[in-house]
């Protein structure tokens, strides 16, 4: 397997993090068609128009959908030691640090959404904008958007993910200076990054430079 020497090549540049959550199911993909993307799991679904990079963390995982996911032509990275040695050239790794965030290592923190916003500043991101980050199931009891879960969590399972992503901010004015993380996920609870609401966000992006 190929072991990606970290770049800068998204520097200076806003990078969307499309995660899980159950708010995307209506969400309008074709916005983020000539953005800069980093998908969670099982986000490759979604092409690699939309999706440029895909992460995932469990191999249980990749076991269910490996057979779909060789298809897919955007980039692929792991840092499960699993894969350290594998004969798939279509597979990237970047080593995992348990906690926290890396420069060379991507932090992990018991989620494939912290392991996003990790490789999204190693690649340069002046701002993580984070989609679907719900951290909770809907009220229909829904935990994805894509209906294809390869767990079926309880919302209990979100409290650790959210001790994971206080790592993150702890670290990020240390590790990774002059970066932001916006959480621009609808009725989120993770409160630990400043919000917007998509709408406004998308409405707003125009002006951004």
């Amino acid at each position: 397997m190929p072991y990606w020497k970290p770049k800068a090549v998204w520097e200076g540049h806003d990078v969307f993090i499309i995660g899980g959550g159950d708010s995307l199911r209506t969400f309008d993909w074709q916005l983020l068609k000539d953005e800069r993307t980093i998908g969670c799991n099982t986000a490759f679904l979604l092409g690699e128009s939309i999706c440029k990079v895909c992460i995932f963390g469990d191999p249980k995982w990749f076991r269910k959908f490996k057979d779909e996911v060789v298809n897919y032509k955007g980039i692929l990275f792991t840092s499960h030691s699993e894969f350290r040695r594998t004969n798939l050239d279509w597979l990237f790794y970047i080593p995992r640090k348990v906690k926290g965030l890396g420069v060379d290592t991507l932090g992990w923190n018991a989620n494939t959404g912290s392991t996003a916003i990790n490789l999204a500043l190693i690649f340069g991101a002046k701002r993580v904008l984070l989609l679907g980050f719900d951290m909770h199931l809907s009220k229909a009891g829904k935990a994805n958007w894509h209906d294809r879960p390869c767990d079926n969590p309880t919302n209990g399972v979100y409290k650790k993910f959210i001790k994971g992503f206080e790592q993150i901010k702890r670290e990020l004015p240390k590790v990774f200076p002059n970066r932001e993380i916006i959480n621009i996920t609808d009725n989120s609870d993770l409160n630990l990054f400043p919000k917007v609401g998509v709408k406004q966000f998308f409405k707003e992006r125009r002006n951004y430079d």
